[in-house]
């Protein structure tokens, strides 16, 4: 038997049709949009690169596959070494702030190697430095208190040359080491003041290579700067040389050379200007230096004396204060057991004539300039 269904039956069966047909749409319509967000959570790596598929993950975020887009989002800060960007939820943002760090790291790392290489170049060459300095500090220490060997030995006279007159010197005058000692009226030997010369240096003349011998009369006389090198006194007169002159620019030079048996002194200063003695061997002597003390006309004079060896001596210098002397030392070797010879004199110079008055010995730091390290003692 059939059965014809009631209107009411046909009515239920087709809402329920057309209730399926709108659930798979539901279905259908939701799949897609779950693998949309299932995509962007894939692609939440992408912020490094900034992609802009970052914001549609962000505006999904109700959507249940948001949590995984999260987790990316968490996985590419933790790389990126930034964490907070995780807790704000919004991938793209986390996105930059992780490429943001990620390049920070790339710089500090940087700038860390660039500050080790400097550093390491900085201690080379401090290093270079200090040992350049040991270095020169040894060699001065290992000359101290020597001169040249080539003037620390007397020489032997090449010939003899008798002088019974003044010999005047212009330009240069080369002696041979020939031995030059005074004869008629050069052949006194005594302290008498006023003798003449052996020889007389005009202003910038040089003598070299010469042997004083005996009698020396008044020795050498420079009218203005001069230069005496090589030159030996073997029994020094009156003074082996004498600077007059008159400009306070002149300069006499005694370059390695030696002188015995002075008395009273080996060197006067009478005009203005500098003597300079250098690299000079002396023995059995009153003075090396003097600075007139009593001259009719005074000046001011300066003496710097550099490699000295001094034996039986009395005093290296004498100077007058008043007038604004000077005497310099530097490399001085004495040969004196007992450590008697003084330095440096000063006294209260005059030009009346009458006997100067001692003030004092020893270094002061303005008259008589020297450091305890420039004297050296030896028996």
């Amino acid at each position: 038997m059939s059965v014809r269904p009631s209107p009411l039956s046909l009515v239920m069966v087709v809402c329920a049709f057309a209730g399926a047909l709108s659930s798979c749409a539901r279905d259908e319509a939701t799949e897609p949009g779950g693998a949309q967000t299932g995509a962007a959570g894939t692609t939440t790596t992408a912020p490094l690169a900034g992609t802009p598929g970052m914001n549609t993950a962000g505006m999904t975020a109700t959507q249940p596959p948001v949590t995984a887009g999260s987790s990316g989002s968490g996985t590419t800060t933790a790389n990126a070494g930034a964490g907070a960007a995780g807790q704000t939820g919004q991938t793209s943002q986390a996105g930059q702030t992780g490429a943001a760090g990620s390049g920070g790291t790339t710089a500090a790392q940087a700038g860390v190697g660039a500050a080790g290489h400097t550093g390491a170049g900085g201690m080379g060459a401090a290093g270079s430095a200090a040992g350049t300095g040991g270095a020169a500090g040894g060699g001065t220490a290992g000359q101290g208190g020597t001169i040249d060997p080539s003037c620390a030995r007397w020489p032997t006279p090449m010939g003899s040359e008798p002088v019974a007159a003044t010999i005047r010197v212009s330009g240069k005058l080369d002696g041979k080491l020939k031995r030059y000692a005074g004869t008629g009226a050069l052949g006194g030997g005594g302290q008498d003041e006023g003798q003449d010369p052996l020889f007389l240096l005009s202003d910038g003349a040089t003598l070299e290579n010469v042997i004083v011998g005996a009698p020396a009369a008044d020795g050498i006389h420079c009218e203005g700067s001069c230069t005496l090198r090589n030159v030996w006194w073997e029994d020094v007169g009156e003074d082996a040389a004498t600077l007059k002159g008159g400009s306070g620019s002149q300069v006499m030079s005694i370059e390695c050379g030696g002188a015995k048996k002075a008395s009273d002194k080996v060197f006067q200063h009478n005009g203005p200007g500098t003597m300079r003695i250098t690299s000079f061997v002396v023995e059995d002597f009153g003075k090396l230096y003097r600075s007139c003390g009593n001259c009719k006309t005074q000046h001011e004079r300066h003496v710097e004396m550099k490699n000295i060896d001094a034996t039986k001596g009395n005093v290296l210098a004498g100077i007058n204060v008043n007038y604004n002397d000077t005497a310099k030392f530097e490399n001085i070797m004495l040969h004196d057991s007992s450590m008697k010879m003084e330095i440096c004199d000063r006294f209260m110079g005059n030009s009346s004539g009458d006997e100067p008055s001692k003030l004092g010995s020893g270094s002061d730091g303005k008259s008589c300039v020297y450091k305890d390290t420039d004297i050296q003692w030896a028996p």
